[in-house]
Formats: structure tokens, C-alpha cells, sequence
């Protein structure tokens, strides 16, 4: 501490103790003692001795107690209050959709007839908002130091799979069970990956070796394990987010869209010019053309939405001429059982949930901590934007589930806990030093 009559110094470590923000306590010691030192200055320069000065200056600064309460109320905890609401409100619509599309299912004679999607989610949805609040709780930046770590975790899942997992469809998941739940671990691997590129790109860009490698380490190698399982879903979700992420960590247009292309050229097309790439994708485009084979899903998307009207065609109605309607077409079969109006609302809580995660970032002048939710948020913003025009029809089918909306623990957990890290950085924000 500057040279300050020990009046001063006792004044300023009185109040700093009593500072709740540990880490703010040092930048508001000095700024108080830069504050106490002009003081008592100006009164010396009035002719007041040494202690009469210091006693002066500690009387018009106010007592410590009424100072400390007054630091503490501008940097205490932050609730996002806006975000946890409109979360609130998707998870109530999830339940509700649940309850719907086990009604449906329930009237049918299928595989999921018996299957009891409500108290599953409901399970799954405590569990995760109990992580949720764990997450929210826990210092984000000590995760920093872990970036290598959880990189290699994602790795070791994402191998595990493709060695050891099992094969539904074609692709390899790697599944652990218990008294009759799942958990599908691939799913958390684009948000292990985000969390770990966040702990390395919050430094920004240092020179063009370096981005390389970590371009190649952080934006490639990921990509050719999910293509290996194969995840093309996973794959295009954390391609998009990790060019945002090269982008808002000041790599510049150039970078991106050199890591763009890369990803088209290597990924992207071979998938599209493959023969079941190609039907896909003519099923897309031309659905009317083959409307009982590619087409046929799309053909049916455009049948509901169409026919929603604005109050839809009741709740928990059969429809078991759409596939996948709680998990895939979920949003699809909201608006046609409970109608536009419905569907606009879903809408409307998305967006404003997307907005208050954009604010929540741009309030945030930590760079790790802008990082995180700068890559978390892009992960939900990619996946709501792709299942939401996937479920209207004007966009290609792919196994990306709506966010907290569509059916299954593991990609509910996976959200959970994301929103409880960002709920962590937001927490903290007025009570950091800026690094």
C-alpha cells in the first residue's frame, strides 16, 4: 500500500475486509487509498496537520461499514433473472409436450405405446436442474486450467464409441444404462469441446503457426471423430460453433472462412455426394417428386404445419403418420395439435431466450468467461435455428433435437449443465477483475 498515514491504512483494510468480491479486494483497497490520499492532500494543503488531514479525509469518506455495504451491493451476485424465466417457461412446455406426445403415442399400438416419456423427462429435467444449480455455484474460471483435460475426456468418448459403442442405424453411441434409464455420451462431447476451446481461444489471436495448430488440434480433429461414428449432426453443430468462436476471439473473417471451407471440402461434400447424401438431399428439395420415399417426412411436415390452423387439432391427438414426434419432430407436432398460436409462442421464448444469451455475453468483459458463453450460447442458438426450420420444412432432416424441448436425458443434461456455466460466468460478472 502507498505511503498513507496509518489512519488511512487502517480505514482502507477495515473496509476491504468486509468486501465480499475476494478478488475485487486488492483494486478497491487502492482505489479507496488513491481516494483517502487526494483527500487529505487537498486538506493538508489548507494548512491541517498529518492526523487532522486523515481524520477529515475518513470523515467525509463515511463510516467502513456504510462504505463496505455500499461496495457490496454494486458488486454482489448477479441473477439472470430474464434467461431463468423464459427456461422456465420452455421446460413447462416441454413437460407439456411430453404429456401430449405420450397421450398420442398411447393411442397408437407402436414401440412407444407403454413408454412413460413424462416421468422419464420430469427425472431427468430434476437431475439436471440440480446440476444446473451445482454448476452455477462452482468458480467457471477454475475450469480454465482443465481445458486439456476436458479436450481429452471428449476424445476418449468419442473413440470410445466408435470402438466399443453400440451401432443404431449405422452410427456408434456409446450408452451406459441403469435401472432403466440411458445416458448417451456422445452428446456431451460439442459441449466438452466448446468448454475446452474456450480456456484456449480466450487468449485471442497470438500469430499464425499458433492458430494453425490450435485450429487443428480444437476445430479438426473433433470433426473427423464425428465423422468417423458418424455424427454428421454433431459435426455441422460444433463446425458452426467453433467458427463463431475463431471469430469473436479476434481471428478475423480470414481464418473463418478459410476453416469454412475446409470443412466443406472435407466433410460436407463427401456427405452431400455420397448416394444417400444425394436421395437426402433430392428428398429435400424435390419432396413432391418422390413423396412416398426421401420426400415422404417433408411431404408430411408441410402436411401439419399447413393444416395447424391457429388453435390446432386438439391435444395429445395420434399422429402416427410422422415419425420421431418426441424427439425429431417435436416442435412439428406442438403446432399441429395446439396450433399457430401455439407455435408462435415457442417461437417468441426461443428468441428471447437466444437474445438475453447474447446480452449475457456482451455484459461480460472476462475474456474466458465471454468465451464460454459465446461458445455455449452458439451451440443452443445452432441447434434451436436448425430444429425449429427442420420441423417447419425449410431445412434438411438431421438428428439435431430441439433444445429442452425434445425427449431424452442425455441432451437435457447436456443443456442443463451449459446454461448452469453460463449461469456461473453471469453470476460473477461484477465480481472479477478483468483479466
Amino acid at each position: 500500500m502507498r505511503n498513507l498515514h496509518p489512519l488511512l491504512q487502517e480505514y482502507t483494510k477495515q473496509v476491504s475486509r468486509q468486501v465480499k468480491a475476494r478478488e475485487l479486494r486488492q483494486e478497491i483497497s487502492e482505489e479507496i487509498a488513491g481516494h483517502l490520499d487526494e483527500l487529505s492532500e487537498s486538506l493538508r494543503a489548507q494548512g491541517l496537520d498529518d492526523e487532522t488531514a486523515a481524520r477529515q479525509a475518513i470523515a467525509q469518506m463515511g463510516d467502513t461499514d456504510a462504505v463496505a455495504r455500499g461496495l457490496n451491493r454494486v458488486h454482489k451476485p448477479r441473477v439472470p433473472w430474464a434467461m431463468l424465466s423464459v427456461l422456465t417457461l420452455l421446460l413447462g412446455i416441454a413437460l407439456l409436450a411430453m404429456y401430449a406426445v405420450q397421450l398420442s403415442y398411447a393411442a397408437g399400438s407402436g414401440r412407444m405405446s407403454n413408454y412413460d416419456l413424462l416421468v422419464r423427462q420430469a427425472f431427468y429435467m430434476a437431475v439436471g436442474l440440480t446440476v444446473l444449480f451445482v454448476l452455477s455455484r462452482i468458480h467457471y474460471r477454475g475450469l480454465r486450467s482443465y481445458s486439456w483435460a476436458i479436450y481429452g475426456t471428449a476424445i476418449v468418448i468419442l473413440l470410445g464409441a466408435h470402438l466399443l459403442g453400440q451401432q443404431v442405424n449405422g452410427a456408434s453411441f456409446w450408452v451406459i444404462g441403469a435401472l432403466g434409464l440411458s445416458l448417451n455420451f456422445n452428446v456431451f462431447c460439442p459441449y466438452l469441446f466448446t468448454i475446452a476451446a474456450a480456456g484456449v481461444f480466450s487468449r485471442g489471436y497470438e500469430n499464425g503457426r499458433t492458430a494453425l495448430r490450435q485450429i487443428v488440434v480444437f476445430g479438426i480433429i473433433p470433426l473427423l471423430l464425428f465423422a468417423s461414428i458418424p455424427s454428421i449432426a454433431n459435426l455441422m453443430l460444433y463446425a458452426v460453433t467453433f467458427a463463431l468462436m475463431l471469430f469473436f476471439s479476434g481471428y478475423g473473417r480470414r481464418w473463418v472462412m478459410a476453416y469454412l471451407s475446409l470443412v466443406t471440402a472435407i466433410f460436407l461434400l463427401p456427405a452431400l455426394l455420397s448416394g444417400y447424401g444425394q436421395n437426402r438431399l433430392i428428398g429435400f428439395l424435390w419432396r413432391y417428386r418422390d413423396p412416398d420415399g426421401y420426400g415422404y417426412t417433408y411431404t408430411k411436415i408441410d402436411e401439419a404445419i399447413r393444416s395447424a390452423g391457429w388453435r390446432g387439432h386438439g391435444f395429445g391427438l395420434q399422429m402416427d403418420w410422422l415419425p420421431s414426434i418426441h424427439s425429431d419432430t417435436i416442435f412439428t407436432y406442438l403446432v399441429y395439435s395446439l396450433g399457430w398460436l401455439f407455435g408462435a409462442l415457442v417461437l417468441l421464448s426461443v428468441l428471447f431466450f437466444i437474445f438475453h444469451l447474447m446480452k449475457a455475453g456482451l455484459a461480460i468483459k472476462e475474456s474466458y468467461g465471454k468465451m464460454l458463453i459465446t461458445g455455449l450460447g452458439a451451440l443452443f442458438a445452432v441447434q434451436f435455428v436448425w430444429s425449429i426450420g427442420m420441423s417447419l420444412g425449410i431445412l434438411p432432416i438431421s438428428d439435431v433435437l430441439f433444445p429442452l424441448l425434445s425427449y431424452g436425458g442425455s441432451g437435457l443434461l447436456a443443456q442443463l449443465a451449459a446454461i448452469g456455466l453460463i449461469y456461473s460466468v453471469y453470476r460473477r460478472k461484477d465480481m472479477i477483475r478483468v483479466r
